[in-house]
């Protein structure tokens, strides 16, 4: 089966066969410099739901002209501890306000150029006092390894561009209920927001 089709941002993309749309649409994003890929040095502890947060938050800054669309987010438990639960948070509403009182996570373009070269307008912190209390948004999984139960591997939540974090909004990894440790990842393209006359085209 063969077609073309245009991307979510009105230009001509590619052509499809029989593969994963997304994982293509990401690999022409990442030719172009566009990708990116954020992680913690270490294990780092995942807090539950609340404004000062530890664990990888990517932060789009307010009026930065650029949208996150998220790839993916991964968490591996690095200490056995009771079971939890853990998702992605997001902040309630838009802040012109970025976060404060940072730790900065890692970044690095996924061409590989360097270590912090070719960044882009996104801000990754291992800790931060985010502008508000996210919101629980979406489930990843639930982590069992305890010293008498060892079932989980790296979580890794695929969203393959469904989610897509605007100016002015944050996304992070978090704990329902209780917190663990373990190293944090995520992975991103950064295109240009489109404007009401352009989204109206599609």
């Amino acid at each position: 089966m063969l077609f073309s089709i245009n991307d979510c941002y009105g230009s001509p993309m590619f052509d499809y066969v029989g593969g994963n749309l997304m994982d293509n649409w990401f690999l022409e994003q990442a030719r172009k410099g566009n990708v990116y890929h954020a992680d913690t040095a270490t294990g780092k502890e995942v807090t539950t739901i609340h404004a000062t947060h530890t664990g990888l938050t990517i932060e789009n800054p307010y009026g930065s002209g650029k949208d996150l669309v998220m790839e993916s987010v991964s968490f591996a438990s690095s200490t056995l501890a009771a079971i939890a639960e853990l998702g992605l948070g997001v902040g309630p509403n838009e802040s012109t306000v970025v976060s404060a009182t940072t730790t900065a996570a890692v970044i690095h373009n996924a061409r590989l150029s360097g270590g912090d070269f070719g960044l882009g307008v996104a801000k990754a912190y291992e800790v931060a006092t985010l502008s508000s209390t996210p919101v629980w948004f979406e489930a990843m999984g639930s982590v069992r390894i305890t010293d008498a139960v060892e079932g989980a591997r790296e979580l890794t939540k695929h969203l393959d561009g469904t989610v897509i974090v605007a100016p002015g909004m944050y996304i992070c990894l978090m704990a329902l209920t209780t917190a663990r440790t373990g190293l944090c990842s995520a992975t991103w393209a950064e295109v240009d927001v489109l404007t009401e006359q352009e989204i109206a085209l599609l």
